[in-house]
């Protein structure tokens, strides 16, 4: 007896030693001393004694049932002690710990604070108690009844007690439903296993792989509860000492300190709830602020600005009395109708449930009665404002959109009204499409760039006259399919996607594929001794970075090509609209001998002057227009005096988009030499450049 006490204390010694210092770290004891088993109960010892710990001490601040874990937790150890040390009652201690965890396991649920009470809630425990008992009772006192069968009867009746339990919590949280029905199910596999092994179904190592896996299920589930009702505990806690509070400090805590209107989270919990108690609602949130009270901070401060915005906010507040259909934020005397957002912006929110009319015409109607409540300038000292009411509304007619989100929807109308200039701007649900769309649209661009999935294409530039080669324009394009436009399968050139790389970032990286192709295409014209310059297009705010120059410099030494054969080009608009930042760009450009065009030239007043300043290699105009057609008989009378301005300063002139015959022959006409278009080629891929140049100047001996 003796011996044995020591072989037990001398175990649980060895156990806490291998969970303290992890399976791996002991292999003396794999090798001579630990078995499966043994492995287990070392785990469940290093797991559940911290969680136990962690529970007692808690149990002071929460009511947190940590005995559960004790007991579940002295079953299972219990179990598996026998599993591993056989002695003569070894079956009947293994039925007596196994019944023990069995119930509570299933008994668990029933006093987590999660599990609502019902008239259920206090027969079924006893019942499970009352079977658990009575099967440890045959166990022990009626030796003449089968412990074996009397194991399936008892767990069978515990386990359709607890279903019964859940069946009658379906309607609560899905999550935690389910989360017990998994609990549930592993108690049937416990069950089960037991009974197979002491039929010799099974082998010891499933018996106890099961029985862990299920303690670790309900540990997980109590560990879940045990959370929930601490962090009830700690918003208990909040709003005890919210309770405690003074008026004063409550009401600096839910209202804004300037208007003293409430701020938008206390308004939205009152929206909420107002939603809860309608069927089908039907409102108008508006959200508004006066569109010139910036400067009034720059001229009279902060502090005096406030007072200004106070006598705003009292008068807003006097209208909003006078419209029972409005929501009260607060039931005081007289009842508080308008919160305050962020910034300047203010809320009302139009019940439209009971209205005969028009929706808009009420809202309008609503909004410019608003706008005149301060029709006279409202003054200080010796300053006057008149206010200017900026109105942005969204409507919230269904519960799918959250009230959080009809507020966002009507800043949002209200920004877009206050960039388009208007007083009252409604929210345009086709804009979120839009946006999930745009969204799509830059990620597939991502993808693409990331992947080099773009098409590159190369446009000759050639004389009209001696049909010699001029240059060759590469430029990148992108397939992009849109499902939402009927199935459309277009390839954008880089001017028309060029925004959504903007938008996504990748505009820098899509420039060094475009430098480097551009090298590429070099070295495959020098190959063929064709000395001709390659252009590529940095029309885009994003490009005029130093590191580009850097990168081009790398290119170049990389493929062993003066940097001189490269042309930039930069659009009339990109010049004008970062003029400073273009003209250090180009400048330093030109220190590497690269060549400056300038694309979409108007020959404005602004672009000659921008030529006075910088040394251009050349520039592009666009010869859509040049058609037969009187209609555009001032569009080449303009491109006319481009071309003698351009010979006059001594520049050369290409003419893009020569799409055809007819715009060729009325280009040279009026002095065009240079084109480039389709009526040259549709784009030839790097791959085809050295067998279009063979077959060009077969066509065209003297082009050489």
């Amino acid at each position: 007896m003796n011996h044995s006490y020591y072989r037990f204390v001398s175990n649980i010694y060895s156990w806490l030693i291998v969970s303290l210092l992890g399976t791996f770290s002991t292999p003396a004891f794999s090798a001579n001393n630990f078995s499966f088993v043994d492995y287990n109960l070392a785990f469940i010892l290093g797991l559940s004694l911290p969680l136990i710990l962690i529970s007692a001490l808690l149990s002071k601040k929460a009511p947190i049932n940590w005995q559960f874990s004790v007991a579940l937790t002295l079953s299972l150890f219990f179990l598996l002690y026998i599993l591993g040390h056989a002695t003569q009652l070894q079956n009947l201690i293994l039925l007596s710990s196994a019944i023990v965890l069995f119930t509570l396991i299933n008994l668990w649920p029933f006093y987590s604070k999660k599990t609502p009470a019902s008239r259920y809630h206090k027969v079924a425990p006893v019942s499970m108690i009352i079977l658990g008992a009575s099967y440890l009772i045959s166990l022990w006192f009626l030796p003449q009844f089968d412990a074996y069968n009397l194991w399936l009867v008892a767990t069978g009746l515990i386990l359709l007690i607890s279903l019964a339990r859940l069946i009658e919590l379906i309607n609560t949280s899905a999550q935690y439903i389910a989360r017990l029905f998994l609990q549930w199910l592993s108690g049937c596999f416990l069950a089960a296993s037991i009974y197979l092994w002491l039929n010799t179904q099974v082998s010891l190592n499933i018996l106890v792989i099961t029985a862990v896996l299920t303690y670790l299920i309900t540990i997980i589930n109590g560990s879940w509860v045990l959370i929930q009702t601490i962090y009830h505990a700690i918003n208990k806690k909040a709003i005890d000492e919210l309770s405690t509070m003074t008026q004063d400090e409550l009401f600096s805590y839910t209202h804004d300190p300037v208007t003293n209107l409430p701020t938008i989270q206390h308004a939205l919990n009152q929206f909420e709830q107002y939603l809860t108690q309608e069927k089908d609602p039907n409102y108008a949130i508006i959200v508004f602020q006066p569109i010139n009270f910036t400067q009034v901070n720059s001229i009279l401060g902060h502090q005096n600005s406030d007072i200004l915005l106070l006598q705003l906010a009292y008068a807003l507040q006097q209208k909003a009395l006078t419209h029972p259909e409005l929501l009260t934020f607060e039931q005081t005397q007289p009842p508080t109708k308008i919160a305050r957002l962020q910034g300047l912006k203010f809320l009302i929110i139009l019940n439209l449930k009971n209205n005969p009319h028009p929706e808009k015409i009420v809202i309008d109607d609503l909004c410019q009665q608003f706008a005149k409540t301060v029709p006279t300038a409202m003054s200080f000292k010796s300053f006057s404002l008149n206010f200017e009411l900026a109105f942005g509304v969204s409507l919230l007619n269904d519960f799918a959109i959250k009230p959080n989100e009809a507020i966002a929807h009507a800043e949002d109308a209200l920004l877009v009204g206050q960039q388009q200039q208007k007083a009252i701007c409604y929210f345009d649900s086709s804009s979120l499409l839009y946006t999930e769309q745009q969204l799509a649209k830059m990620e597939r661009l991502k993808q693409a760039i990331t992947e080099d999935d773009l098409q590159w294409l190369v446009h000759p530039q050639i004389s009209v006259s001696t049909k010699s080669i001029l240059g060759f324009k590469l430029e990148a394009y992108w397939r992009y399919s849109d499902k939402q436009a009927q199935g459309n399968n277009n390839l954008l050139s880089f001017s028309e996607f060029s925004k959504t790389a903007e938008l996504s970032g990748d505009i820098y990286k899509l420039a060094q594929q475009m430098i480097n192709k551009a090298f590429v295409l070099l070295q495959t014209l020098h190959k063929a001794e064709y000395y001709h310059y390659v252009a590529i297009d940095f029309s885009s705010k994003q490009l005029l970075e130093p590191e580009l120059i850097s990168f081009i410099e790398q290119q170049s030494q990389h493929y062993n090509i003066s940097p001189k054969y490269l042309t930039i080009e930069f659009s009339e608009e990109i010049i004008f609209a970062a003029h400073t930042r273009t003209q250090q760009m180009i400048d330093q450009l030109r220190t590497l001998d690269i060549n400056i065009a300038i694309a979409n030239f108007s020959g404005s007043y602004d672009a000659l002057r921008f030529l006075r300043k910088i040394i251009v290699s050349q520039i592009k105009i666009s010869c859509k227009k040049l058609i037969d057609d009187e209609a555009f008989a001032t569009d080449k009378a303009i491109i006319n005096a481009l071309l003698n301005l351009a010979t006059t300063i001594d520049i050369p002139v290409i003419g893009t988009e020569v799409d055809n015959q007819v715009i060729a022959k009325n280009f040279a006409e009026i002095g065009g030499q240079y084109i480039q278009g389709k009526v040259i080629s549709n784009g030839l891929s790097l791959a085809q450049i050295p067998h279009w140049l063979s077959a060009w100047h077969q066509q065209y001996p003297k082009s050489c």
